[in-house]
């Protein structure tokens, strides 16, 4: 059912081309409130929270990943989306080091065919992941530049404030200074400090990088809901997956895991 080296689940939320790929894995998510079976894995099998999908967008996936970590049968496991995956490096690096970082464009843009599909399901593209992955690395997005208005360049926290909503910026500072003081120290700088961040939620990863982030990640988000009001705006729903994004680039800088960046290929 899984690979044993690797898995990756892609995200879906409606019918879309797969990449044949025994280390890709789609899942559907927001199952609990669609009508629509996609004759796929579903997020809301067992323990769940597949009904907060308008708000959670893939982490309804990751959740689900999280509670089923001991039956998934890959020594390393990954998130990507049914558009966006991982893709190679237009310059290979000869070797992984436990800081090293591949710093290569932030996004492909490709037209979705069989062509562009069989690069992301490649046997090459999966043993890069794995030497990454085997060298002691968590995988992410490459970073991009945090751009707003005019070209100006806005720091982690101004970002989420033009883009979002105010109020629930500081509605997640109170909360991560009243249940996480020691992360709320260091997410305060970090966030006045940084003009850059690995977005989309996406990452591959041990085990044991899932089950440490996901029991810090959800408690955080779950407090949030009590004090967050939800937007009746559709992008402005998907708060908690926003959260999220910058939530495990704080969790990464704080506990100072090595990482090694991957370009992401975006299907139109």
């Amino acid at each position: 059912m899984y690979n044993e080296n690797l898995t990756i689940f892609s995200v879906f939320h409606k019918a879309h081309q797969q990449p044949n790929a025994d280390f890709i894995k789609p899942i559907q998510v927001g199952s609990a409130l669609s009508e629509n079976d996609l004759n796929m894995l579903k997020d809301n099998v067992g323990e769940n929270i597949s009904h907060k999908n308008s708000s959670y967008c893939e982490l309804t996936a990751l959740y689900w990943i999280w509670k089923n970590l001991d039956a998934i049968d890959s020594n390393f496991i990954g998130l990507a989306h049914y558009r966006r995956y991982f893709t190679l490096p237009e310059k290979k690096s000869s070797m992984f080091g436990l800081k090293e970082k591949i710093n290569k464009t932030d996004v492909y843009i490709k037209p979705l065919n069989s062509g562009s599909l069989n690069e992301i399901a490649s046997s090459t593209l999966k043993e890069t992941f794995l030497n990454a992955l085997n060298a002691g690395n968590l995988i992410l997005p490459t970073s991009i530049s945090l751009i707003g208005p005019r070209n100006y360049l806005f720091n982690m926290k101004e970002h989420f404030i033009i883009n979002h909503l105010k109020e629930d910026w500081q509605l997640l500072e109170e909360t991560l200074k009243r249940t996480n003081p020691d992360y709320y120290n260091f997410f305060e700088k970090y966030a006045e400090n940084t003009y850059k961040m690995n977005c989309y939620n996406m990452f591959i990863g041990s085990k044991e990088f899932i089950k440490n982030y996901c029991n810090w990640l959800f408690p955080i988000l779950h407090e949030l809901e009590k004090v967050v009001k939800v937007s009746e705006y559709t992008y402005q729903k998907r708060v908690f997956g926003f959260f999220a994004e910058r939530l495990i680039n704080v969790y990464v800088q704080k506990n100072q895991i090595p990482v090694v960046e991957f370009p992401v290929v975006f299907f139109e």
